[in-house]
């Protein structure tokens, strides 16, 4: 017989360990980020507060990072931005 606290140790540590989990893969997203341009190769400044505002990141579900910079992102999608 388990008792309910067993019970609840045991789904604290799941979460827990999906929590870890869910931290590494962002880390190592962030690590797999590139540091230019996609387009023009500009150099992405990560410590250039403005900068973060202003470039573009693509993520994709297949594992592909696109970074984009101002003057490179589409007129379409700054437009939606306004």
């Amino acid at each position: 017989m388990t008792s309910s606290r067993s019970i609840k140790r045991k789904k604290d540590r799941e979460a827990q360990k999906k929590a870890k989990k869910a931290a590494n893969e962002i880390g190592e997203a962030i690590n797999r980020m590139p540091t230019s341009c996609e387009e023009c190769g500009a150099k992405f400044d990560k410590n250039d507060k403005e900068a973060l505002d202003g470039w573009r990141i693509a993520v994709y579900d297949e594992g592909p990072v696109h970074l984009v910079c101002p003057d490179c992102v589409p007129e379409d999608i700054k437009s939606k931005d306004e």
